[in-house]
């Protein structure tokens, strides 16, 4: 009698070690490489509370779609780079990427990074990632200053649309606050 001895799958990419950590871990895979992020701080988090309660009001008065905070994976380039960004809008229209597996495999119509400990990672690595990916609306807010920088997906590159304090625009939503 012959026994065959099954070798256990061994993770060859990084989004392959992404996927064996516990659900909810604070990571990243972007190119390829993990990235492992500490807890937010405060600020970080009360933030996260001041856009999202009139952005996530907003979607669901107008039945726009989903918007949804981390940690929620969201993969891009298949096999490649999956990010959790802190808040991501996807239009009810594009519903379908979101899959059986309950996660998010292509890009959201929108996404709010708040900049933490990983200040180029957000202002240059996840920007080009979702320019490529084809994210149409990136903000990218500092909670410190509360200087909100909003980008719109042009052809296939980003423009920036305005840099302003304590104001959030999204002409993709049809909305303008003040925070």
């Amino acid at each position: 009698m012959k026994v065959v001895t099954r070798i256990p799958d061994v993770p060859v990419t990084a989004l392959d070690v992404f996927k064996l950590l516990p659900k909810g871990t604070r990571a990243e895979v972007i190119n390829n490489i993990l990235y492992m992020s500490p807890s937010p701080l405060f600020n970080h988090q009360k933030l996260i509370t001041e856009l999202m309660l009139p952005l996530g009001n907003h979607v669901q008065q107008k039945k726009l779609g989903y918007l949804l905070a981390s940690p929620f994976d969201v993969y891009l380039e298949e096999h490649v780079s999956a990010v959790q960004p802190d808040l991501l809008f996807i239009a009810k229209k594009n519903k379908g990427i979101i899959k059986n597996d309950g996660y998010a495999h292509g890009a959201p119509d929108l996404i709010v990074e708040i900049l933490s400990q990983n200040i180029e990672r957000d202002r240059k690595l996840k920007k080009e990632l979702y320019e490529k990916a084809g994210v149409k609306e990136y903000f990218i807010v500092d909670p410190q200053t509360k200087m909100v920088e909003a980008f719109v997906l042009k052809g296939k590159k980003y423009q920036q649309e305005y840099r302003k304090k304590k104001f959030f625009s999204s002409a993709l939503l049809k909305l303008e606050f003040n925070f």
